[in-house]
C-alpha cells in the first residue's frame, strides 16, 4: 500500500506518458534498450521531484530531464558496449520498402550530431517551439535554429533522399 498521496497521479502520468518518452529516448539514442533504460532513469528522475511538478507541467520537465540525461551521456567517455561483428546482408523482397525507407532515416540520423538530431526530432517529431527546444537543450533560439538547420541540410543532401520531398514524404507517412 502507498503512503504518498501524490502517487496516484505519478501512475497514471507514467501510464499517460510513457509511449511518447520511450519514442523520444529513442529518436535520440536510436538504440531501444538504451531508450528504454533513458526513459525509465528519466521516470525514476521525475519522481523525486514530483510534488513540485505535478501542478506544472511535468511533460515539459520530463523531456527536459530525457534531453540533459541524453546529452550528459554522450559527453562521457564511456558509451557502452559495441557490436564487434555485423549481420550479414539478407536479401528480402520489395515488400520491405516503407522498413528500408525507416532504416536509411535511423541511418541518416545517427550521421547527425547528438545536439542536431534531439533539435530536428523535437521540432519535427515532437512539434516543439523554437523556443521550447532551446529550453530543453539550454541554449539559445538562434542556436536551435541553427542545429536544426544544419541537421536538416544533412538530412536533405544524404544519399538515401535525393530531394526534400522524399523526406517530407517520410515524416507525412509517420516513417519519420
Amino acid at each position: 500500500m502507498r503512503s504518498d498521496p501524490g502517487s496516484e497521479d505519478f501512475d497514471a502520468f507514467v501510464r499517460a506518458r510513457w509511449t511518447a518518452t520511450a519514442r523520444l529516448a529513442y529518436a535520440l539514442t536510436l538504440d531501444h534498450q538504451k531508450a528504454e533504460d533513458l526513459a525509465q532513469e528519466a521516470f525514476t528522475k521525475l519522481w523525486f521531484h514530483w510534488r513540485k511538478v505535478r501542478g506544472g507541467n511535468p511533460e515539459g520537465y520530463l523531456r527536459k530531464i530525457v534531453t540533459t540525461m541524453f546529452l550528459s551521456a554522450r559527453r562521457r567517455r564511456w558509451i557502452g558496449e559495441r557490436p564487434t561483428e555485423t549481420p550479414p546482408d539478407i536479401a528480402v523482397g520489395a515488400a520491405t520498402g516503407q522498413v528500408d525507407e525507416r532504416l536509411a532515416l535511423r541511418a541518416a540520423m545517427a550521421r547527425l550530431s547528438p545536439r542536431q538530431r534531439a533539435a530536428v526530432y523535437l521540432r519535427y517529431a515532437e512539434d516543439l517551439s523554437e523556443r521550447s527546444v532551446a529550453e530543453l537543450l539550454g541554449c539559445s533560439v538562434g542556436a536551435v535554429k541553427q542545429h536544426t538547420r544544419r541537421g536538416l541540410d544533412a538530412l536533405r543532401t544524404d544519399q538515401h533522399f535525393s530531394t526534400p520531398d522524399e523526406l517530407a514524404d517520410l515524416a507525412g507517412r509517420g516513417i519519420a
